[in-house]
């Protein structure tokens, strides 16, 4: 692996949920799922919790300055219950509000209920009402919470992604002669092993559109425009610097076509307009075009500097200078580790790894005089 993308991928790693906290926040909202169904509110109303954005799709990112993940879940009612977006709202603070465990942690939102863990995440509980349970459709509702008005499909719509995925992966394999022309099929752990490239592009956009919003005081992309967009590109499959740069010449050349105007983004399974910002305020839509003005040429520089100070300059200046810094740190150290073990190597290329593949290469003994 190249020196550029194993940066690439330890940034990856420190910006996630950790596997452990993944599976905390799990046990946490099932613990808050079960609390608030038992509740008389909800003893005849079957009441559907999951998470949807970031914590479904795999592709959180640790927000700048602070170690605290936003995870957010829906708490679903029936087609058929008449239950206002007010009063479920009200009900879910009300309960958890009540609880000893949760009392202290619930904070009101405009249209969630947030509850606090420190040091960890927060769970963001937004009510919402079925449209179609067999689609998944559902409606959530306005920011005061009068009623219900806007559309969505958090399930269909990390079902797309994957999809959309898989379908890139089969063809990219394909392509590569790994599979026959005959039925032979893929072990679903490969393919979700392969998966991993795509959710990981998608963070690192994600890490360089917060730190170029806080440097320039500008309004973020939604984080599911950039998921939308990031599912429809038509490319090979590869890695995470490759597919940042395809996605590069996909929005720019969206952003030529409209001429000046902003270009519409859908949500690809339900009727939903996922860029009505830009149509509510263009500015929002010209500092995405300036973004993407600097990412393309920070993304064509990342893949042209070869030595690896300036790829890690590089890199800094993108992703961060301080987690960028841990990253190194810890792949020196493993360097020296290995060395000290005599488990380092130099391959073919003439790259230093840690396979046992190559030639070995002495401890080094020498420490000055």
């Amino acid at each position: 692996m190249a020196y550029k993308d194993k940066l690439l991928l330890g940034i990856c790693d420190k910006l996630q949920l950790q596997p452990h906290l993944y599976k905390l926040a799990e046990k946490r909202y099932g613990v808050i799922a079960d609390i608030i169904q038992e509740d008389d509110a909800f003893s005849n109303i079957e009441l559907r919790i999951y998470p949807h954005g970031s914590f479904k799709l795999k592709t959180t990112v640790r927000p700048i300055g602070r170690n605290e993940y936003d995870l957010d879940f829906v708490a679903e009612i029936p087609v058929n219950s008449d239950m206002t977006p007010r009063q479920l709202y009200n009900h879910i603070y009300r309960i958890l509000s009540t609880d000893k465990n949760h009392s202290d942690m619930i904070e009101k939102k405009t249209r969630c209920i947030r509850v606090n863990y420190a040091n960890d995440f927060h769970i963001d509980i937004m009510p919402g009402q079925a449209v179609d349970r067999i689609s998944n459709e559902i409606i959530v509702p306005d920011r005061e919470l009068k009623g219900w008005y806007h559309h969505s499909n958090p399930i269909g719509y990390a079902d797309w992604f994957e999809d959309q995925a898989r379908t890139k992966i089969l063809h990219a394999v394909y392509e590569s002669g790994q599979i026959c022309e005959s039925t032979e099929l893929i072990d679903n752990q490969e393919i979700v092993a392969h998966l991993e490239p795509l959710r990981r592009a998608v963070q690192l956009i994600k890490r360089y559109r917060d730190l170029y919003c806080e440097k320039n005081n500008t309004e973020p992309v939604r984080s599911i425009v950039l998921c939308t967009l990031m599912g429809k590109i038509s490319s090979q499959y590869s890695t995470e610097l490759d597919i940042m740069s395809d996605f590069c010449t996909y929005v720019n050349k969206l952003i030529i076509n409209a001429d000046g105007i902003p270009f519409e983004v859908n949500n690809p399974v339900v009727d939903e307009v996922l860029t009505e910002k830009w149509e509510e305020n263009p500015r929002n839509y010209i500092d995405f075009v300036d973004m993407m003005q600097k990412f393309t040429k920070d993304i064509a520089k990342l893949k042209a500097v070869k030595n690896n100070i300036e790829i890690i300059t590089q890199v800094q200046s993108m992703f961060g200078e301080k987690i960028t810094n841990e990253v190194v740190k810890e792949a020196a150290d493993a360097m020296n580790t290995a060395r000290a073990a005599g488990l380092l190597s130099i391959g073919e290329t003439g790259h230093f790894n840690t396979m046992q593949v190559g030639v070995a290469v002495r401890k080094n003994t020498f420490y000055g005089e």
